[in-house]
C-alpha cells in the first residue's frame, strides 16, 4: 500500500512536470530514478507483470495534470520567473546523478560528443522565438487535406517521441512544427475528425520511442545517458524566464535552491 502511494505520488510529480511548457515528464522521471522502470514496463512483453507499477504512476499523472492544472496555469501568469526558476533547480541538482550514472566505469569520447550535441540543441530550441510557431490555426495550414493529416501525424509522432525523451519538451517540438494550436484545439473542441490522425501519431510515437530508448538502454546505455544529460541540462535554456532583481528575483533564487538541494538528495538515492 505504502509502495502504491509512493508511485502514485511520483506519477503526478510527472504530470505536474508535464503541465509545464518547457519542461519533460521524462526529466521527472530521470530525477525520480524511475525512468528505466517506466520504459522496461511499458512493453506488451513486460505489460501484465508490472501493472501494480503502471496504473498508480499512471492514474497519478493524471491526477496531477488535471487537478493542478489550474494552479500552475495561474502561477505562470503571475509567478512566471518563481516556477520556472523552481525547475532549473530541479534539473541542476538532478545533473550529478545522471552524470554518475552515464559515467560508468569509462567515459567513451564519442559519447562526450553526443552530450556537447544535445546540449547546443537545446539551446538552439531555446533561442527560438516560439511565439512566431504558436498561433497557427488549421486554415493557416491549408485546411483538412490528406497531406496535412499525414504531417499531422508525423510531427506529434515525433513530439510524443521527444515527450518520452529527458529535456524534451513535446509541447515545443509541436509549436517548432507549427501544429501545437491545431493540437490543442482539437482536443478542447473535441474534433474527433483531427483526433484521428493526432492519436495515430501519439501510438506510433510512443511504440517508437518506447522501443528505441529500451534498444539504447540494453546496448548503448552510457551514449544514452550522455545523451539525457545534454538535454537535460540544456532544458535549462528552453525554460530560463529571465531575471529581474528584485523581491520576487530573490525570492525565485532562494526556491531555485530549494529544489535544487532537494532534487541532487531525491535523485542520489538509490
Amino acid at each position: 500500500m505504502l509502495e502504491t502511494a509512493k508511485t502514485f505520488i511520483y506519477g503526478a510529480l510527472i504530470g505536474i512536470a508535464n503541465a509545464i511548457p518547457g519542461v519533460s515528464g521524462g526529466t521527472m522521471a530521470v530525477i525520480l530514478n524511475i525512468f528505466d522502470k517506466i520504459m522496461y514496463a511499458v512493453s506488451l512483453k513486460n505489460l501484465k507483470n508490472n501493472l501494480k507499477f503502471l496504473v498508480p504512476l499512471a492514474l497519478g499523472a493524471v491526477a496531477g495534470i488535471f487537478a493542478l492544472s489550474n494552479v500552475i496555469v495561474a502561477l505562470l501568469e503571475t509567478h512566471e520567473m518563481l516556477l520556472n526558476f523552481c525547475f532549473i533547480g530541479l534539473i541542476i541538482g538532478s545533473l550529478p546523478s545522471i552524470y554518475k550514472r552515464a559515467r560508468g566505469k569509462e567515459v567513451k569520447g564519442r559519447n562526450l560528443i553526443l552530450c556537447a550535441l544535445a546540449f547546443a540543441f537545446m539551446i538552439f530550441m531555446g533561442s527560438l522565438n516560439q511565439g512566431d510557431f504558436a498561433n497557427r490555426t488549421l486554415d493557416d495550414m491549408g485546411g483538412m487535406t490528406v497531406w496535412f493529416c499525414i504531417y499531422l501525424i508525423l510531427t506529434v509522432c515525433i513530439s510524443t517521441i521527444a515527450m518520452i525523451l529527458p529535456g524534451i519538451s513535446g509541447s515545443l517540438i509541436m509549436l517548432l512544427f507549427g501544429v501545437y494550436t491545431v493540437v490543442m484545439g482539437a482536443i478542447a473542441d473535441l474534433d474527433f475528425l483531427l483526433m484521428i490522425p493526432i492519436g495515430i501519431g501519439v501510438l506510433s510515437g510512443l511504440f517508437i520511442g518506447v522501443k528505441v530508448i529500451k534498444n539504447m538502454l540494453t546496448s548503448h546505455p552510457q551514449a544514452l545517458y550522455f545523451i539525457i544529460l545534454g538535454l537535460v541540462a540544456g532544458s535549462v535554456f528552453a525554460i530560463y524566464p529571465g531575471f529581474t532583481f528584485n523581491m520576487d528575483g530573490i525570492v525565485s533564487l532562494i526556491g531555485m535552491v530549494i529544489f535544487g538541494l532537494a532534487a541532487y538528495f531525491l535523485a542520489s538515492r538509490k
